[in-house]
Protein backbone atom coordinates (compact mmCIF):
# COMPACT_ATOMS: atom_id res chain seq x y z
CA UNK A 1 0.00 0.00 0.00
CA UNK A 2 1.32 3.05 -0.73
CA UNK A 3 0.90 6.11 1.71
CA UNK A 4 -0.43 9.62 0.78
CA UNK A 5 2.79 12.07 -0.54
CA UNK A 6 4.86 8.83 -1.87
CA UNK A 7 6.20 8.45 -5.70
CA UNK A 8 6.38 5.47 -7.31
CA UNK A 9 8.71 4.78 -10.81
CA UNK A 10 8.83 1.48 -13.02
CA UNK A 11 11.55 0.85 -14.74
CA UNK A 12 14.36 -1.93 -16.50
CA UNK A 13 17.01 0.28 -17.36
CA UNK A 14 19.37 2.34 -15.55
CA UNK A 15 17.54 4.89 -14.25
CA UNK A 16 18.02 8.21 -12.04
CA UNK A 17 14.54 8.40 -9.74
CA UNK A 18 15.31 11.17 -7.54
CA UNK A 19 18.19 13.90 -8.24
CA UNK A 20 18.37 15.15 -4.60
CA UNK A 21 17.70 13.61 -1.37
CA UNK A 22 15.11 11.13 -0.63
CA UNK A 23 14.02 8.43 1.17
CA UNK A 24 13.93 4.83 -0.63
CA UNK A 25 10.59 2.83 0.88
CA UNK A 26 9.91 -0.39 -1.09
CA UNK A 27 11.09 -2.44 -4.10
CA UNK A 28 8.86 -4.75 -6.27
CA UNK A 29 10.47 -6.77 -8.54
CA UNK A 30 7.26 -7.23 -10.74
CA UNK A 31 9.24 -9.50 -13.68
CA UNK A 32 12.03 -11.38 -13.04
CA UNK A 33 15.87 -11.13 -15.21
CA UNK A 34 18.10 -13.91 -15.80
CA UNK A 35 20.82 -14.90 -14.40
CA UNK A 36 22.36 -13.27 -11.07
CA UNK A 37 20.62 -9.56 -12.46
CA UNK A 38 20.72 -7.41 -9.72
CA UNK A 39 19.80 -3.42 -8.79
CA UNK A 40 22.42 -0.93 -7.15
CA UNK A 41 20.62 1.76 -5.86
CA UNK A 42 23.34 4.27 -5.50
CA UNK A 43 23.54 7.60 -3.44
CA UNK A 44 24.04 10.04 -6.52
CA UNK A 45 22.82 10.88 -9.90
CA UNK A 46 24.45 8.42 -12.35
CA UNK A 47 26.22 5.00 -12.80
CA UNK A 48 29.34 6.43 -10.92
CA UNK A 49 28.04 7.62 -8.08
CA UNK A 50 29.34 6.43 -4.41
CA UNK A 51 28.35 4.37 -2.62
CA UNK A 52 26.31 1.52 -3.69
CA UNK A 53 23.32 1.88 -0.69
CA UNK A 54 21.83 -1.49 -1.47
CA UNK A 55 21.12 -3.90 -3.86
CA UNK A 56 18.09 -5.87 -4.63
CA UNK A 57 18.44 -9.39 -6.77
CA UNK A 58 16.24 -9.57 -9.13
CA UNK A 59 16.73 -13.25 -10.32
CA UNK A 60 12.82 -14.07 -8.71
CA UNK A 61 10.04 -12.01 -8.40
CA UNK A 62 9.70 -10.28 -5.09
CA UNK A 63 8.42 -7.42 -2.99
CA UNK A 64 10.90 -5.78 -0.46
CA UNK A 65 8.90 -3.26 1.77
CA UNK A 66 9.91 -1.23 4.65
CA UNK A 67 13.28 -0.22 3.79
CA UNK A 68 13.06 3.54 4.79
CA UNK A 69 17.05 4.23 3.27
CA UNK A 70 17.73 8.03 2.87
CA UNK A 71 19.76 8.80 0.34
CA UNK A 72 21.49 12.61 0.20
CA UNK A 73 22.54 12.92 -3.53
CA UNK A 74 20.11 11.71 -5.27
CA UNK A 75 18.61 7.95 -6.10
CA UNK A 76 20.29 6.14 -8.79
CA UNK A 77 19.45 2.80 -10.01
CA UNK A 78 22.30 0.90 -11.75
CA UNK A 79 20.45 -2.25 -13.18
CA UNK A 80 22.60 -5.45 -14.36
CA UNK A 81 20.19 -7.46 -16.85
CA UNK A 82 16.50 -7.19 -17.81
CA UNK A 83 13.87 -7.43 -14.79
CA UNK A 84 10.78 -5.17 -14.45
CA UNK A 85 11.23 -2.92 -11.05
CA UNK A 86 8.97 -0.83 -9.17
CA UNK A 87 10.00 1.65 -6.93
CA UNK A 88 8.39 3.71 -4.34
CA UNK A 89 9.56 6.49 -2.77
CA UNK A 90 9.88 9.75 -0.72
Amino acid sequence: MVELNHNVVSFNSDTLIKGNHGVLVAVFVTKKGSGSNKVEFRNGIDASATPVECTIFTAIEGNYQNIHRRFENGIFADCDGSAEVTVVFK
